[in-house]
């Protein structure tokens, strides 16, 4: 009977269990269920309860004291009183930690020896030296070795033997049990035309394909979210048995056409309309016959004076245009054109006008840099004057030795022959030039 231990059998319905050893002190005692310590409180010095884990019942639930080998519980001191709870107490822990190793003796049983490869087995009652023999033997080295043709099918777990355990080559077809070869068990892409019938496979064994398809002319196989049946070809588009598609007429409506798709202008009524000339209609904001019958009627819009050029009839290449940068912001100036046909005369150009009139009195206007060259020609002698309309006009030419004489006002001064005078003896001749 071991004096430091005790071992129990649980029942499952209990968890507390009774201390049958002395203790020095309560961190002395630990508690195994089934060679794992367990976690456990006490009821009082004679019992404690396992709070983990819980036993259902068939644990070995074991009791043990284990007294402090480390540290003494007492140390003398010289010139100390001696007392019976102190000796005791140094003589217990001593004690205790004897019953404890000859607790540990008894599991050896006395004819123990330590025969070359022989191990220690208990056989309920205390440990015996015996020798290994059966399936397996061990050196003293400790090697285990199985023996040869031991190992039975029951000893094998299921599913324990790998590829890696088969030599190759080595399972034919009389190892495979008729029916057992699963599509789990067939190579990736290893099934070849060579090993399939002719005509062997059916709608059925195709999951991709309706059961019952057949091959109506004509039809063709479209999914429906479960397989490929085989369905006429209706609607817009039409199919024959030679792969030749139609659509139906008049069926393409606008929704039908991409907004990408750059639809050639060879391909609008007869193709006579280019691209470049459809491109010519891009940012056109309203009916274009409407404007055209606008511009007749003069009633066209604003238009820049960069965007409005004229062209020659017989040279296009002969351009003109207007520019308004000249005119002051916010201001509209009025061109009118004269009851006539005529050339516009430019500034710096070379021109010769007919038929104009030249106020240089007028508000704002003035003659400048006219000089004798500039005036037409006349004729030779005449001299310029002012009428009585105030109108210019000429002299009339006089002739040689005669004066110009002013007729006052009113008349126009004229050329005459001055008059001689006698004066003692001499005579004076007077004139007047101007």
């Amino acid at each position: 009977m071991a004096n430091s231990k005790v071992q129990y059998t649980a029942d499952g319905s209990t968890q507390a269990f009774a201390v049958t050893f002395p203790f020095i002190s309560r961190n002395h005692v630990s508690v195994e269920v089934d060679g794992v310590a367990a976690t456990f409180t006490w009821n009082n010095d004679s019992q404690v309860y396992i709070s983990s884990p819980t036993l259902s019942g068939g644990e070995a639930v074991l009791l043990i004291r284990s007294t402090s080998q480390g540290t003494r519980l007492v140390d003398y001191v010289d010139g100390s009183n001696l007392t019976e709870t102190d000796l005791d107490l140094d003589s217990k822990q001593a004690f205790y930690m004897a019953q404890e190793s000859l607790d540990e003796l008894t599991l050896l049983n006395d004819d123990a020896k330590a025969t070359s490869g022989f191990i220690f087995v208990a056989d309920g009652t205390d440990f015996k030296s015996v020798a290994v023999s059966g399936d397996v033997t061990i050196s003293t080295a400790g090697a285990v070795t199985i023996g040869a043709g031991t190992v039975e099918t029951a000893m094998i777990a299921a599913d324990a033997i790998t590829s890696a355990k088969i030599p190759d080559d080595a399972i034919n077809s009389e190892h495979y049990t008729d029916g057992s070869i699963d599509t789990a068990h067939i190579t990736d892409l290893n099934i070849t035309t060579g090993k399939i019938a002719n005509d062997a496979i059916t709608g059925a064994k195709i999951a991709l394909f309706d059961d019952s398809y057949a091959a109506t002319n004509t039809h063709i196989l479209v999914a429906d979210g479960t397989d490929f049946d085989n369905v006429a070809v209706t609607g817009d588009v039409t199919i024959s048995n030679a792969g030749v598609t139609a659509i139906a007429s008049g069926v393409i409506g606008n929704a039908d056409i991409n907004g990408s798709a750059a639809i050639d202008a060879t391909k609008i009524h007869n193709g006579n309309v280019s691209n470049a000339e459809f491109g010519y209609l891009d940012g056109v904001s309203s009916a274009i016959q409407t404007q055209i019958t606008n511009i007749e009627a003069g009633t066209v819009a604003n238009i820049d004076d960069d965007n409005f050029t004229l062209l020659d009839n017989a040279d296009g290449t002969k351009k003109a245009q207007f520019q308004c940068s000249g005119i002051t912001s916010g201001a509209t100036r009025t061109l009118t054109v004269p009851d006539a046909s005529d050339t516009i005369v430019g500034k710096a150009t070379t021109d010769t006008f007919t038929n104009k009139t030249f106020d240089a009195n007028g508000s704002g206007n003035s003659l400048s840099n006219v000089d004798v060259a500039d005036l037409a020609a006349g004729t030779d002698g005449q001299l310029i004057t002012w009428g009585t309309d105030a109108a210019a006009t000429t002299v009339a030419t006089g002739n040689s030795g005669q004066v110009l004489t002013s007729g006052g006002a009113g008349a126009a001064p004229a050329f005459a022959t001055p008059t001689a005078y006698a004066s003692n003896g001499f005579a004076i001749a007077m004139s007047v030039a101007l």
